[in-house]
Formats: C-alpha cells, structure tokens, sequence
C-alpha cells in the first residue's frame, strides 16, 4: 500500500510540475510526445514495410516487362504462321514437285519464274531468313531454295513431326542450310498439298535469330527463350541452368505469365515465364527470364537509405522550427500579460485567455476581474442570433432539398445502363436510342442536385426528352426551341424545364388529334430572362386553371408528384416573391407557362 500511496504522489507531484512549468517548455514537450514519437514510430513501420513493397513492385515490375515482350513476340509469330499459309496450295509449287524434267535448262527457267519465296523475303525481311521446301521429285537439282527428300530426309526427326501433322504448322528448333550457317535457329515446317490433299513437299521457314534476339536484349536480366520447354532457342546474359527449373517451367505451360521462386547455388531468384501457343500448333514457346534476390534487395537498400536520411532531417527542421515558433509564441504571451494589468485600471480593450498556472492564467485573471460578464453576456446574445440564423438557413436547404430531390431518379439510371447494353447485344438499335436518350436525362438529374446549370444543358435534356416522346407519337408532336446564342450559358436552377414540357405532352398533345407542336423560347425582356413553354393542345379550363394556381402558392412539401407546383416553388425559394412561373391558356387551342428569372 505504501508503494501505490508513493506512486501516486509521485504522479500528482509530475502533474504539478507539468502545471508549473512556462508555455515554452509545454509546448516543446508536446511536440515530442505527440509530434516526434508518433512521427519517429510511424517510420520505422514504413521502412520496414519498405522493403517488401519495393520486393512486391520489382516483382510485378518483371511480370509486366516480360508480358509485354512475350506478346510482341506472340504477334510477331502469328504474322509468320499466317503468312506461311500463302504456300499451302500454290499451283506453281505444286507444278514444280510433280512435272519430270528431262532438260536442265527448262528447270532452271521454272526456277526462275518462281518467285514467291524473293517476294515473301523482300516483305518479311526482318522476321524470315530463308525459306526451303523439300520436294518428292527425283528430276529436280537442288539448290538453296529446293531439295530433294531422300532416305536420310525421311529418316531425320523433325521430317517425321511435320509428316504426322498432315499439314499443320510444327515448330522446330534447325540449324540453317549449309550456304548460310549451321547456327540453330526457330523455324516453322508445314507439310504442302495440291489441291486435291496430296502430298506436295515440306516448307521449312527459317527465322532471323537477330530479330529474335533484339526482343531479348533489352532486357538487363538473364533471359531465355525455350521451345517446347527443353529447346533453347536463344539466350542474353549469364547461361540459365534450365534443368534446376525444368519442373517449375512444366507447370508455366498453360498459355500467359506465371512467377515463382528457384533456389540456384543457394541464392534465391525470382523466376519469371511467359508462355505462348504457336498458332493452331500443339508446340509453346517460353520466355524465361531470372532475377535474384540479392539485385532486388539492394535496390530497396538505397531507397530505404534514402528515407532515412529524408525522415532525420526533417524531423532536426521541424525541431528548430517549433523552438522558434514556441519562442515567439512565449514572448507573444508575455506582452499579453502586461496588458492585463493595464486593463485593471480600465482599459477593456482586451481579449480573454485560458486558465492555467502559466502565463495565460495571470492573463485569464486579470480579464475575469474586469470584462469577464459583459463578454459572455455579448457571446450568449451573439450565438442565439447566429443559432436562430442557422435555424432559418437549414429550413429553407430542407424546403428546396426536398423538393429538389422529388427529380433526382438516381434508382433507376444503372437499371437503364443493363437494359441499354441488352438492346446493342441484340441488336435492337431504336431501343437503345429511347434508353440511351433516358439515362441521358437521368444522368443530368443526377448531376443536378442544387448547382445550377446553363440554359443550354436544361434545353438539351428536354430535347432528349422531346425525342423519346417522338418515338411514341411519331409525327404526332413536332417542337421548335428558339435560345439565342448570348443566352445559352445563363445560369439557372436545374430540372425547371422538363417538368413543364412533360405536362404539355401529357395533359395538352397526348389525346389531341393531328399534329401537335410545342414552342420553347428563350429571351431577355428589361431585368428578367423569360423562358416560354407554349403548346397548341387541349387547354386548360378556367376553373382547373384557378385550382392549378392556388396549388402553385402552396408550400406544402409532401407532394409527391412533380410539376409547375414543384417549379414555382424551387424558384421562389431561390430568387425571391418576383420570380416563378405564370400560366395562361385558351380551353381547346393552346396554353402557356412562362418561367420568370432575374437577368445577371
């Protein structure tokens, strides 16, 4: 009991010190307790989170660069696997491959006359070395371009794969004809025909390496390119022991890009793959690239070196900033003291302070014996106008908000969305116009609230109205709208035109017979912008008219249909008694409403 009773007067003994102590030293204190330390442990959580963002974005850094080499080199493969196809059934291939020649000279002519292969090079240049086609034809000489298929042909491994394709693309891994080099390459072989599905030859479609190359070497990383999971095509950088990762790789073989993790040498490394399908073929093509651990580990290193060094120096400006601050501050209070004691002898042309037992209580003291009552009094009559005045402004912000959100239909604008997407997947082009034209006038409800918007937006959105009505009447309602052009961006409260236009349509054209037109005018008459809504409809009675004006003058804000009612009011709520709308009309020929605005 004696230690908690120590305890306890040592705490109200560091309360009372706390108390004591000058505005400076407070405020200094503060700072490092609830400034420094929070600011010194938040830090270090981000450094230390650092480290694995920066492993998580180098990681993703890799997945995306290897992606977008993969699909250049995707597309670049499928243009070679589509333009091969140009040779599938060519009659003058086909010609040579089965015509017997007895004289050299007429097989060098027919040699000559082929020209297909100089002008499938001149046009894939860059991606196709060299193109070679073996022929079952005993007759024929060979050259660089055709080759006789003999025993041995037949016999070699990559002839038999193309032979049990039956004319469909395989991808290989050969070396070039011995005229060029005998480097290794990617190559496309397709069994050729005749139009009448027998065999022809094979076509053997040697790819530029360089080219192959350039997509690598862009890359600063050890990257490979494998066919088939176990070909290697072409490398840049430090070899890749393929055989350490070869299950890893079997599990990338579905087409896209996949990471993982390999362990080579007891170094840890990022391995990344992307994996594409040849054409219409069963054979993949890997792009295979390697990062280890440790190269992205000293990256986060500099980069967390530098947060530090950025944090501590900002945290030795923000101290020498707030000892000034505080400094001044202290001296500040100080000459606040000595005028306290000048209003004691009645100068009340003072300020109130805070309590405490520090300057600002002497400050406090000084101020209560003099003008403590009056200025309260003054702050409690203060704040009850101001509360009264608060009261007054959210009443009328609730009055034109509720009437305001009687057009808001914000339910039904995704609604509208689905329904417009269903008519273009089935092809129902007027449909989605009249939904499309809807969600237009929706989304201006939506936006709307209580902004005002141009003359031209709210004429736009009742046209868009106007044509929806047009693919209900037909030619049954025709409008005209006159807007002058200095007149177009005048500012206006939003949704006051739609709602007159519809009652027009419903209660004037819709049950009239013939054609019914609709005028909408805009001018500027002396102080007031005139916007007129005139239609040749049914009328209205005067008795209904006088019943229509007396609902006009009424506040009552629970209505729950939209109309002139609702017009009138918004307007009023915001411009004043002189504004709002005036209806006349001629029972069976036409009726108009006039929307009053004050000109700016």
């Amino acid at each position: 009991m004696k230690a908690i009773k120590a305890v306890k007067e040592e705490f109200h003994a560091l309360f009372a010190r706390f108390f004591s102590m000058k505005l400076l030293e407070k405020m200094f204190l503060f700072y490092i307790i609830g400034g420094i330390l929070p600011m010194l442990f938040i830090g270090i959580y981000l450094i230390l989170g650092t480290n694995q963002l920066l492993i998580d974005q180098a990681k993703q850094a890799e997945m995306v660069e290897l992606e977008l080499l993969g699909s250049e080199t995707e597309e670049m493969l499928n243009t070679v696997n589509t333009a091969s196809k140009t040779f599938y059934f060519n009659e003058k291939l086909e010609e040579i491959s089965r015509k017997q020649y007895w004289e050299y000279q007429e097989l060098v002519n027919d040699y000559h006359n082929y020209t297909e292969f100089e002008d499938f090079g001149n046009f894939y240049n860059r991606i196709v070395v060299w193109i070679s086609v073996y022929l079952e034809n005993d007759t024929i000489t060979e050259n660089a371009h055709f080759r006789k298929v003999n025993e041995e042909v037949r016999s070699e491994e990559w002839y038999k794969k193309v032979m049990l394709q039956d004319g469909g693309a395989v991808w290989q891994r050969m070396g070039l004809p011995l005229a060029l080099n005998h480097e290794d390459t990617l190559v496309l072989t397709r069994l050729l025909k005749t139009r009448k599905s027998e065999p022809v030859g094979v076509m053997v479609m040697y790819l530029r390496k360089e080219r192959l190359r350039e997509e690598l070497l862009s890359r600063n990383s050890p990257t490979m390119m494998l066919l088939n999971q176990d070909q290697e095509i072409i490398s840049c950088g430090d070899p890749l022991p393929v055989s350490a990762f070869r299950r890893e790789l079997r599990e990338f073989s579905t087409p896209g890009t996949a990471q993982g993790v390999v362990e080579l040498e007891g170094k840890d490394y990022v391995l990344t793959c992307y994996t594409m399908r040849l054409g219409e073929s069963e054979d993949i093509l890997q792009i295979v690239g390697l990062k280890a651990y440790a190269d992205i580990l000293q990256q986060t290193v500099h980069q967390i070196s530098r947060s530090v060094i950025i944090f501590l120096v900002s945290i030795l400006i923000s101290l020498v900033l707030i000892r000034l601050f505080s400094r001044s501050f202290s001296t500040r209070v100080n000459q606040f003291r000595t005028q306290m004691q000048r209003a004691a002898t009645g100068n009340f042309d003072l300020e109130p302070s805070l309590g405490g037992s520090d300057e600002i209580s002497d400050l406090y003291g000084y101020l209560g014996t003099m003008i403590g009552d009056i200025q309260r009094l003054l702050a409690e009559i203060y704040q009850e106008r101001l509360h009264a005045e608060q009261l007054k402004t959210q009443q009328r912000e609730a009055e034109f908000k509720v009437l305001a959100s009687q057009i808001n239909p914000h339910f039904l604008y995704n609604t509208l969305e689905t329904i417009r997407m269903k008519a273009r997947i089935n092809h129902q082009a007027e449909i989605e116009e009249l939904v499309k034209m809807l969600a237009k006038i929706l989304r201006k409800n939506l936006r709307a609230g209580g902004q005002d918007v141009s003359i031209r937006e709210e004429v736009e959105m009742v046209e868009s109205y106007l044509k929806i009505q047009q693919y209900r009447f037909e030619e049954r309602i025709q409008y005209q709208i006159r807007l002058p052009e200095e007149l177009q961006e005048y500012r206006v409260l939003p949704l006051i035109l739609q709602p007159i236009v519809e009652n027009s349509i419903i209660h004037g054209l819709e049950t009239k017979e013939g054609i019914g037109h609709i005028l909408i005018e805009v001018e500027h008459v002396e102080d007031a912008v005139l916007i007129a809504v005139e239609d040749d409809g049914l009328g209205i009675s005067k008795a209904r008219l006088l019943e229509v004006q007396k609902e006009m003058e009424s506040r009552n804000l629970n209505r729950t249909h939209i109309g002139v009612s609702n017009v009138h009011q918004r307007l009023r709520l915001k411009y004043g008694e002189n504004y709002g709308l005036t209806i006349s009309s001629i029972e069976g020929k036409m009726t108009r409403i006039v929307i009053r605005i004050p000109a700016e």
